[in-house]
């Protein structure tokens, strides 16, 4: 070999330079693992602590303001490499782990797993906390009423489709208050057991998941029938069972049930988003970003709606939503559901509260909470 030639060597040095470079990156990892798990340990230890102070007061395990405050907080410190949503998930699982070292938390939600119910309950409460599936939604406002479950999620309304039919009606018959909301991004998949999209004889679905979908179906699935079902869920198991079926809903339930994903994001619209409510026994105290919800029912005289705005609009209190139900006792007189900014402790919606109830035959309180994010 030539002086100064060191071809021959040069690669198997660089191989093994590489691979020393990678074993210490991998140890460096496993301290800073090791030192994120001590913390963690340490967080639990006071997490203990204030479960001891809630039980001796009589607080509730889950105190959405003091978690959304959390997150809001450690989602302004984005490093670089780890963006607010990606913080926001890793302190959910968090502070889910913490919660269940407080006392046990059930969460109601309209089954079975894996529906776009599960997926939001998921999201609020982390995946430490016991998921409770229901056949309908009053079972879950009857779980939550009886004591079966501590907090139920409730779908209210979807941006495209509107609200969530027969929902509202339930906070008349049972006596639950609104204690959160949550906006959950529904992202819809094509599944099936069969991967080629030219074998597919039945579609099953949910009508709201149908309906989201209806240009992309109409333009691959024109020929297709189909078949409605009470969830994503169930139809997703009818898919599983029908060499031939298809089913839409999300990714999650793909991967539960072993279905293939034949297409994702198939929604008409990206920006389709439902809105869930957290229900339960609790009052959040107030945060400065509310939202209080009042239902309400008015004579049958000229006027008597535009009073009632009027109490708000004096006070500049904005009405972010309003809906009318029948009255199931009452043909053709109907009541009113209404979402208001602001908590029902602030001096001027509590004012104007009082006003209001002057003016209805009827006014039931739903509930003051923290606005979720609706972006």
């Amino acid at each position: 070999m030539k002086t100064g030639d060191t071809t021959g060597k040069q690669p198997e040095q660089d191989e093994d330079a590489g691979w020393e470079d990678l074993d210490r990156c991998r140890q460096d990892i496993d301290a800073i693992d090791t030192r994120i798990l001590s913390l963690l340990g340490e967080r639990l230890d006071v997490a203990v602590a204030i479960g001891r102070i809630k039980d001796q007061r009589g607080l509730a395990v889950f105190d959405p303001v003091r978690e959304k405050a959390i997150l809001d907080r450690m989602a302004t410190k984005s490093h670089s490499r780890l963006t607010p949503d990606a913080i926001r998930d890793i302190f959910t699982r968090i502070i889910s782990a913490g919660r269940a070292v407080q006392g046990p938390l059930k969460v109601g939600f309209l089954g079975p797993d894996a529906t776009f119910s599960h997926q939001a309950a998921i999201s609020i409460f982390g995946n430490s906390a016991q998921f409770c599936p229901s056949r309908t939604f009053e079972d879950v406002f009857g779980s939550v009423e009886k004591g079966h479950c501590h907090q139920g999620v409730i779908p209210v309304e979807n941006s495209l489709e509107g609200s969530v039919v027969g929902v509202w009606d339930l906070f008349n018959k049972f006596d639950l208050k609104i204690c959160g909301e949550y906006y959950h991004r529904i992202r819809l998949s094509l599944m099936a057991q069969n991967e080629d999209l030219n074998a597919i004889g039945r579609l099953y679905s949910h009508p709201m998941p149908l309906a989201q979908c209806r240009s992309w179906l109409k333009s691959h699935l024109p020929d297709v029938p189909f078949e409605l079902v009470e969830s994503t869920s169930l139809a997703g198991k009818m898919a599983a069972d029908d060499p031939n079926g298809a089913a839409l809903g999300s990714r999650l339930l793909a991967e539960t049930l072993g279905l293939r994903l034949l297409r994702e994001d198939i929604e008409d619209e990206p920006h389709n988003v439902t809105r869930f409510l957290v229900v339960g026994n609790g009052e959040p105290q107030p945060t400065g970003n509310d939202k209080t919800t009042l239902m309400f029912f008015l004579d049958h005289r000229p006027g008597a709606l535009a009073g009632m705005l009027s109490a708000l609009a004096q006070r500049e209190i904005n009405v972010c939503r309003i809906e009318s139900r029948p009255m199931r006792m009452r043909s053709w007189e109907y009541l009113f559901f209404v979402d208001l900014e602001g908590h029902r402790k602030d001096p001027g919606l509590a004012d104007a509260m009082v006003e209001m109830k002057t003016l209805c035959v009827f006014m039931k309180w739903l509930g003051s909470y923290p606005s979720g994010d609706a972006s």
